[in-house]
């Protein structure tokens, strides 16, 4: 391994972090504030809001401890996906609001760096 491959491997590892971030983060507050996300559900007109979002928490966090630890990182990617597409169009596809522009656009930037890790595991 040269010099150059383990700072690669570093900075991959480091960004793989912070990419999970953002999903470790939103976990935590769905488990300590579990009515406010599950009203949010409900109140969108999704059937089953308590199942939908542990469904979404186990995406989440199964996803990220497969994309940071690298094992089976691809699967990590589509489980993050399968959460964030259609939260993101639920959720933030009110462009009018420049609260929601912001969220859609820090969701597809996150979506973006999602299938940078699924491409680079493909060509490793």
């Amino acid at each position: 391994m040269t010099l150059q491959t383990a700072r690669l491997s570093v900075f991959n590892r480091i960004g793989r972090v912070l990419l999970c971030l953002v999903f470790i983060q939103a976990v935590i507050g769905k488990l300590t504030g579990f009515a406010g996300p599950a009203a949010a559900i409900a109140a969108k007109g999704l059937p089953l809001a308590p199942v939908l979002l542990v469904a979404a928490m186990v995406l989440m966090a199964v996803g990220s401890a497969l994309v940071i630890s690298g094992w089976k990182a691809r699967l990590g990617v589509v489980l993050l996906l399968v959460f964030l597409v259609p939260t993101t169009l639920l959720f933030h596809g009110d462009v009018s609001s420049a609260q929601e522009r912001i969220q859609l656009f820090k969701n597809l930037a996150i979506i973006g760096g999602l299938l940078l890790v699924a491409d680079q595991d493909n060509r490793s």
